[in-house]
């Protein structure tokens, strides 16, 4: 009687316990209660069955991934890296052919260089086959089992590279395109230096640091290579969050470096804000077209009160980031800041008394400031909206819960909103808002904002972008009640671009910005706060754009 096949499951236990028992045949067979030399014969069945290669299991080196380092360019020029993924035995997206294109057309430019980067991840139906490792690491007489796209392989760099200082290319890292977050455990990679990983999706976290040095950064890429998953829960769920895109590096020649995203849009176009003195590139069927792209903005979190005034003149300035890429609509949110009379702060007297000294102390003058920069921010070609978020919420708080009596610089102005408010509500006017009665009694000029209501939705690009953004949530308020977090809001089922927590992420549909004040008085110790603004392109695609010496691009 001729004995039975043994499964290609078992021979994968096999394989595993292999590697379990670092290499060791006879600790392995024991595990698995097979004899050593039947186990043995068993390991050979297992290469020739599963398409794989079995050698050493310990190894080892004493130093971390060595890495590759590029020059800065020369002066008056600008290198930039065009940095994306693909995967093992998968047909790419004819999206490629516009990341190529743009490639090409931003080499040529007089002061500039471009170069294309491609990352690669493998994944693939059995657990322990010949495609479940990176590139390179087979057996050459196996090989031709795990394959890449040939339009792509001239680009693969799949070894570590320091594009500028502090900020590296991770073409090591091989993540599976299920992994939900590719950014976890990556906080210490690398120390200090900002990463970027090639994968499926794109994802963004930053990472504190001491308040005298920058923000860390992690990035990974999204892909151009189509969808492939197993059909199963993971590989099913893994589809829904695959990013057409790649990320754009600019490094000048002192080594500064501004990083941004370029997801495919609806059409499988690519938009962008473009190199210097461009209003934005659109690059669409090969062809690279300089036109303005930016459909809207969502600026990073307001707080007029403690802005510094070169943030300010970088955004809405002569020659600023609006005025330059224009955009149809403007969100904002946290335009009052409420320092004067700020509630993390009512039983701290010495910071009370800080305040009273620098002049900081009266709300009124406080809302004057607020509806003065916010007049400058506003441009009558774009349309304002005002975020309903947790610092305006501060001056109805404050209406609520102080005593005007123990406060006297305040008091007639306390007395004077309040009696505004119980009107509304003796009026039976539910949906007054007393923050923007205060700010356009200061300024009438902004009597044309926008200032939405506690719960009401401004979703954008519905015809574009399926259920559209939305842009009313600022990030204060979950689900159900819930605090809210940007984990709480990726529940939506739609995307969301919002602010509150002052730190850029991108974490599946939820795009966060950061703040426009890097100096509030209540932060201490490490932090993880940027100037990060949000760009949405008319082709429904978003980019988080990081300010940095006092630019938003090379």
């Amino acid at each position: 009687m001729a004995k039975p096949k043994i499964s290609e499951e078992e021979l994968a236990l096999d394989v595993q316990a292999y590697y379990d028992a670092a290499g060791s045949k006879s600790e392995a067979a024991r595990q698995r209660g097979i004899p050593n030399s039947t186990f043995g014969d068993r390991l050979i069945m297992a290469e020739n069955r599963l398409g794989i290669k079995l050698g050493k299991v310990a190894d080892g080196r004493i130093s971390t991934v060595d890495h590759e380092t590029r020059k800065p360019p020369r002066k008056g020029h600008v290198k930039r890296y065009l940095l994306t993924s693909i995967q093992n035995n998968t047909t790419l997206h004819p999206g490629f052919n516009n990341l190529l294109a743009y490639r090409d057309w931003l080499d040529d430019l007089p002061t500039g260089s471009c170069e294309l980067l491609v990352g690669t991840f493998s994944y693939q139906k059995n657990a322990y086959g010949a495609k479940s490792v990176k590139r390179g690491s087979l057996d050459p007489a196996r090989n031709e089992r795990l394959w890449y796209a040939p339009e792509a392989e001239d680009y693969i760099q799949d070894h570590s590279i320091e594009l500028a200082p502090g900020l590296i290319w991770c073409g090591e890292q091989n993540i599976l395109p299920t992994n939900k977050n590719p950014l976890t455990g990556m906080d210490s990679y690398n120390g200090r230096s900002s990463n970027i990983v090639p994968h499926a999706k794109i994802a963004m976290e930053s990472i504190a640091s001491m308040p005298d040095e920058g923000t860390k950064f992690n990035y990974s890429t999204g892909t151009m290579t189509q969808r492939n998953y197993i059909q199963k829960r993971m590989g099913i769920i893994a589809e829904q969050s695959h990013n057409y895109g790649a990320l754009l590096v600019e490094v000048d020649s002192k080594g500064s470096w501004w990083v941004r995203q370029l997801e495919l849009g609806h059409d499988d176009s690519i938009m962008d804000i473009g190199p210097a003195d461009y209003q934005g590139v659109y690059v669409q069927l090969g062809e690279v077209h300089a036109e303005q792209v930016v459909s809207s903005w969502t600026w990073a979190d307001y707080h007029a009160a403690g802005m510094d005034p070169a943030v300010h003149e970088m955004a809405w300035g002569e020659g600023g980031m609006l005025d330059t890429h224009r955009g149809d609509t403007q969100f904002m949110g946290d335009v009052f800041s409420m320092r004067s009379r700020s509630p993390h702060e009512e039983h701290d007297f010495h910071r009370t008394f800080v305040k009273m000294v620098e002049g900081e102390n009266e709300v009124e003058e406080e809302v004057q400031l607020t509806a003065d920069l916010l007049s400058k921010s506003m441009r009558g070609w774009c349309e304002t909206i005002i975020v309903q978020a947790n610092h305006d919420d501060h001056l109805t708080r404050w209406l609520n819960e102080a005593d005007f009596r123990k406060d006297p610089p305040n008091a007639r102005y306390f007395c004077e909103l309040q009696a505004r408010l119980l009107q509304a509500l003796e009026d039976g006017d539910r949906d007054f808002k007393i923050m923007e009665h205060a700010l356009v009694r200061a300024d009438i000029n902004i009597s044309n904002a926008y200032f939405l209501g506690t719960d009401e939705s401004y979703v954008i690009l519905k015809d574009i972008d399926g259920a559209g953004i939305e842009c009313a949530l600022h990030g204060h308020r979950g689900p159900n009640g819930a605090r809210g977090s940007t984990k709480n809001l990726t529940k939506l089922g739609r995307k969301v671009t919002k602010g509150h927590d002052h730190k850029a992420t991108i974490d599946g549909n939820v795009h966060s910005v950061g703040t426009c004040t890097l100096n509030e008085p209540y932060a201490h110790g490490p932090g993880s706060w940027s100037v990060t603004h949000s760009a949405t392109y008319r082709n429904g695609s978003r980019a988080l754009l990081t300010c940095w010496n006092g630019r938003w691009r090379a």
